[in-house]
């Protein structure tokens, strides 16, 4: 009989790529920043393996060897990786390794523990792999154990279908069950979804594709499901009730690029669960109630989908860090709970939300760095308050109705790589104070193409030539590329859509002069761009139209 040492290795392993149509490019920043989810992490704990040789007792596995270990699944809610200071060192010398396996052989014999903890591999023919557990009861196909291994201390060697736990016996049911309810796999993964080996992947193996398994924080000695990752698989299932909800150790649910539908399963008994991706799938309705209350919800994607209505206030109370909410049909206002948002990225986009941006986003001055409002029917002015939001990165309002000029408070927005103002109905002059961020900040794109600006100051003007500001599309006298005069006309002569102009400026902003204290230099082939008033009323532009 031939002797095969197991291998544990401590790769750190991605989840798969997701496979949904490519993230359209309005999503995703200059600096290559994509709204997508969270990358899944599965480490592998440090484990040993000890390999038996039945014709000589000193035939043991060649090397004892120890895995670094790294980022667990559990580590997001607070776990300490575990097992990492109780795993024995490779011995350079045979005698010492030697002597090592047989104290640990000694040990098992007195304490029966040693098949919990050391995989025994044993080949016979093909190399077939199996955990040194007790065969599970009424489970058909299990074979009796080989003779050679009775005796060493562990019982009867194992079985093809013995589990590695209890818990890991008690999950087999529930995926069997689910697997039934599947109409389409174009990837064939179910196909891996037979025999015991639920944590396959976590010794390397393919058997159970999506499944990742961990230790949970209250159990530090039993592995057990903790990530199920889908994304890109396809898969086809009228509801996910009765499957996710039924894995208690679950920390992470990762759908994207499926078919599932129906309702999303209470979670709320899941005490370590905190990822939750059910984009780019079939869900349809209302907002889901049951993933309001989950209290330790870090993310939560549900883009991609069928959703429509109001979306509840308190979802924007969620202790997330990234909440998706694009491409759906959820309606009304966006509720002024918005500030409360602990969220550093926040995608609301391509919607139908309706009314004002809440002036509340000042309160998320703390956290967030990315949020789009983008495609929607939101209208209103653009409140001062965004500028009060110091480190935002991206912000991206383009394709409203929002109307007004721009407050000169943006000009606080240091840490802005992108802006997106496109397609509203934003007037006045472009402020040179917004256009200083691209020399005393990080800013790298200007959109305001398809408004009605009559004019731009200096430094804007040198971010035209640059091409970081697009102002195509508005009413600027000798610029190419802009509305009719006839069109710029009846949009300053209409006072139906007016906002007030603050002159106030929240910070202080090197080199720069306010208009009120001195008018704005003169642009070489352009008119002197006006000076902002300070009444509620659109000022008139100096010339409108100049283009085709």
């Amino acid at each position: 009989m031939l002797c095969v040492p197991s291998h544990h290795s401590g790769r750190l392993n991605s989840s798969p790529p997701h496979k949904a149509s490519p993230i359209p490019t309005s999503f995703r920043s200059k600096s290559g920043r994509a709204y997508a989810p969270l990358v899944l992490v599965h480490a592998s704990v440090p484990c040993c393996s000890v390999c038996l040789g039945v014709s000589s007792p000193l035939l043991i596995s060649q090397h004892l060897h120890t895995v670094s270990a790294t980022t667990l699944l559990y580590n997001r809610i607070g776990a300490a990786p575990l097992l990492q200071d109780k795993i024995m060192a490779a011995m350079p010398v045979p005698v010492a390794r030697h002597a090592a396996v047989v104290a640990v052989l000694v040990l098992a014999a007195a304490h029966g523990a040693l098949c919990g903890h050391v995989e025994f591999a044993v080949a016979r023919g093909s190399n077939a792999n199996a955990p040194s557990l007790p065969p599970v009861a009424n489970v058909t196909g299990a074979a009796a154990a080989p003779s050679s291994l009775v005796g060493c201390g562990c019982g009867p060697a194992p079985a093809p279908w013995a589990f590695l736990n209890a818990k890991l016996q008690a999950l087999w049911p529930v995926i069997q069950a689910f697997k039934k309810t599947i109409t389409c796999d174009p990837l064939g993964v179910t196909s891996t979804w037979e025999g015991p080996e639920l944590c396959s992947s976590y010794f390397n193996g393919t058997k159970y594709k999506g499944f990742y398994c961990d230790y949970p924080p209250n159990a530090n000695t039993t592995l057990t499901v903790a990530s199920i990752d889908f994304n890109g698989f396809g898969l086809c299932a009228p509801s996910l009730t009765g499957f996710i909800d039924q894995f208690p150790d679950l920390a992470l649910f990762h759908a994207n690029s499926n078919n599932f539908s129906g309702d999303v399963p209470d979670l709320t008994h899941l005490p370590f669960f905190y990822e939750l991706d059910l984009s780019n799938n079939n869900f349809s309705g209302s907002f889901p109630d049951t993933v309001v209350p989950l209290g330790n919800l870090l993310f939560l994607d549900l883009r991609f989908n069928r959703y429509a209505g109001a979306v509840p206030p308190p979802v924007f109370a969620l202790t997330v860090e990234a909440l998706f909410l694009n491409n759906n049909g959820f309606d009304g206002r966006i509720p002024d709970s918005f500030g409360s948002t602990g969220a550093k990225y926040l995608v609301v986009a391509n919607n139908q939300f309706t009314g004002p941006i809440p002036r509340s986003i000042y309160n998320t001055s703390a956290t967030l760095s990315e949020v789009l409002f983008l495609n929607n029917r939101l209208s209103g002015c653009l409140p001062y308050e965004i500028g009060l939001v110091e480190g935002l990165a991206v912000f991206d309002a383009g394709g409203n109705e929002i109307a007004g000029p721009i407050p000169l408070s943006f000009g606080c927005l240091r840490d802005a790589e992108e802006i997106n103002l496109a397609g509203n109905q934003l007037y006045g002059q472009v402020p040179d104070v917004v256009c200083l961020l691209a020399k005393n900040g990080k800013l790298q794109n200007l959109s305001l193409s398809e408004n009605f600006f009559h004019s731009v100051g200096y430094h804007c003007m040198e971010l035209v030539r640059s091409r970081v500001l697009d102002v195509r599309r508005n009413c600027i006298l000798g610029f190419p590329d802009q509305r009719p005069a006839i069109e710029c006309a009846a949009f300053y002569a209409d006072p139906s859509k007016h906002c007030p102009f603050i002159p106030h400026i929240p910070c202080d902003l090197p080199g720069y002069h306010h208009p009120a204290a001195k008018a704005a230099a003169t642009v070489p082939a352009l008119p002197a761009p006006a000076v902002e008033h300070g009444h509620g009323h659109r000022p008139q532009p100096q010339g409108q139209g100049g283009g085709n």
